[in-house]
Formats: structure tokens, sequence, C-alpha cells
């Protein structure tokens, strides 16, 4: 085989970006190291052993080499996905089903959300895990959701808000789907927020989906736009935050939909202009904003005092209407 001088290159820089991400002390510099190494890997046709040599290290690992190592791993499946062969993917789904189950909520996080990178599509159409494998995972799923312990139900939920992220279809068309839904709302009554905080963001993205794809579905969109709305209610102001940051994302995707049910939401949102945690009364403005169109037109503006005062509708319907984010970014593993 001939010499090839930017493949050798590559696989020296691959080779460095390992060396960093095992053994600087520095975090900055590992997570730096562990992006670059995702991206590189997708200019090396070697990318099997780069993910044998991330799999091996991440036995002995621990802290913040062990969230480096999964961070690349993340970025290696997303960018090179395609040329990994079958039997690594295997091992890479085996260790990270364990994972879910992992103490550290952390690293539950980032198994799961490299979970639901390995269920996407890849560039021809075909999910990189085969079907049987994720028939397995949500059977999975379903059973850990009633785990006497923590750690194994937060790792199901963020692995399914993961999936409805990466591979919303795939979760949609199981016959385990009415009781994935009945799992996530259950989940909403637990006594640890994580769990309840998951959950609401995982029917967030539930429903945007389901917004953009299928909005026909009236009845499973009323159900899960009505937890959403309970939600805004929880005792936690991370709940409620997150709550009003996934109605108003569906609300910029679809507004009609929204639009359409404003007496399940017109209710929660002007509660939550009231609530005394600021943050969460900012995203009560940003959420009416875009629920209720009041950029829109004066009519909207009129409609919406059914539920808020005349002077709160004016204010803010005067409220930049692009100033802000959907608020479900994924790039750190907190929101996974």
């Amino acid at each position: 085989m001939p010499f090839n001088l930017d493949s050798y290159l590559i696989l020296c820089k691959v080779n460095l970006g390992i060396l960093i991400v095992v053994i600087f002390d520095c975090r900055t510099v590992r997570s730096s190291a562990a992006l670059a190494l995702g991206k590189l890997s997708g200019l090396s046709t070697r990318v099997d052993p780069l993910v044998g040599d991330l799999l091996s290290n991440l036995q002995g690992s621990d802290g913040g080499v062990r969230e480096a190592i999964l961070s690349a791993l993340k970025g290696v499946l997303k960018h090179a996905g395609k040329n990994v062969s079958s039997a690594v993917r295997n091992r890479v789904y085996t260790v990270l089903k364990d994972l879910i189950h992992h103490d550290d909520d952390k690293v539950r996080a980032y198994a799961a959300n490299i979970l639901g990178v390995l269920t996407q599509s890849s560039n021809n159409n075909r999910q990189y895990l085969e079907d049987v494998q994720l028939t397995e995972l949500v059977q999975e799923l379903a059973s850990l959701a009633n785990s006497p312990s923590w750690a194994p139900r937060h790792g199901s939920l963020l692995t399914i808000s993961s999936l409805f992220q990466h591979s919303p279809s795939a979760i949609c068309s199981s016959p385990l789907f009415p009781a994935i839904v009945d799992r996530l709302r259950d989940s909403l009554k637990d006594e640890k927020f994580p769990l309840r905080e998951t959950s609401t963001k995982a029917l967030g993205r539930l429903l945007l989906y389901k917004a953009q794809m299928d909005p026909s579905d009236t009845l499973l969109y009323k159900d899960v736009l009505s937890m959403l709305a309970s939600s805004t209610h929880d005792d936690s102001s991370e709940v409620r935050r997150r709550a009003l940051s996934a109605i108003k994302a569906v609300a910029k995707a679809n507004p009609s939909a929204i639009l359409s049910h404003g007496s399940i939401i017109g209710p929660a949102l002007a509660d939550s202009l009231k609530d005394a945690n600021t943050p969460v009364r900012l995203a009560a403005e940003r959420c009416i904003l875009h629920a209720f169109q009041l950029t829109k037109g004066p009519e909207n503006v009129q409609a919406v005092q059914k539920f808020i005062t005349g002077l709160d509708a004016r204010r803010l319907s005067k409220l930049p209407e692009y100033s802000d984010d959907s608020g479900d970014s994924d790039e750190d593993t907190s929101s996974s």
C-alpha cells in the first residue's frame, strides 16, 4: 500500500488526542482534546482501533478522565459512526447499557446521550444499532423505570429522553411506547427531582416531535401537554423552568398546535408569571410570548387576557421575538 502522508498525519493527531484525553490533569485541556478527537475521527478510515482504545481506557478510568473519554467516544460516533464496524458498535452498546446504571450521574448522562447517538440513522438512512438491539434497549428501559434504586431509574429516563431527541420515530413506533409514556407520567411524581426534571424534558421532546411530525394525534398531544402544564407547579424551580422551556419550544415549532390548546396551558402559565423564582418568571414570559403569539397582532394580545392582565399582555407583546433559543441544548451532558 502506498504511503499517504495526509492519512499518517491524521493518525498521529488521533493518537495524540487519545494521550491527552487519558493522561492530562487539566479538565479544560482534556475536554478540548476530546472534542477535537471526535472531529478528527471523521477524517480517518481507521475508526475501529480508535473506538477500541477509548473503550479499553474507559475501563480503568474515573472522574474527569472518564468523562473526557465518554465525550470523545460520543464525538467519534457522531462524526464517524458510519465507519465503525458492527462488532465494535456491539461492544460500545454493551458497555453503555451497563453505564446507565452507574452511581455517577454524569456517567449516566453521557452513556444515555451516546446511546441516543447510536440509535439515530446514518447518511444511508440506516440506524447504527440493529433492530433487535433497539427493541431490547426499549424493553430494558421500560423495566428499569420500576427499579427500587433511583440511579437505574434515572439512567432509563435519561436514555428515553435521548432517544426522543435522536431517534423519536423508533421509540414512538415501539409496542412499548404507551408503557414508556406511562413511566414518564409516573416519574413526574418521583421524590427525586432529577427524575422529575428528566421526565419533563423527555415529554417536551416527545411533544416537539409530535408537533412537527404528527400533530393529528390530538389525544396524545393533549395528554402530554397537560403533563407539562402540571410540571409548571412542581416543587423544584428547575422542573418548573424545564416545563416552560419545553412548552415554548413546541410553540415555536408549531404555533397553531399550542394556541389551540390555550385552555390547558393558560392557567399554568399565568401562575408561572407570578412565580417567586426569577428564572422561572422570565421563562414564563418567553413561553407566553410564543405560546400565545403576542407579536402577531392585537387580537392575540386581547385573547391572552383571559389568563393574564392587560398590562402584562401588552408588556410581553413588546419583548423581542428572537432574543432566546429553544432552551433544549444538548451539547453538555447535563441536558441529556
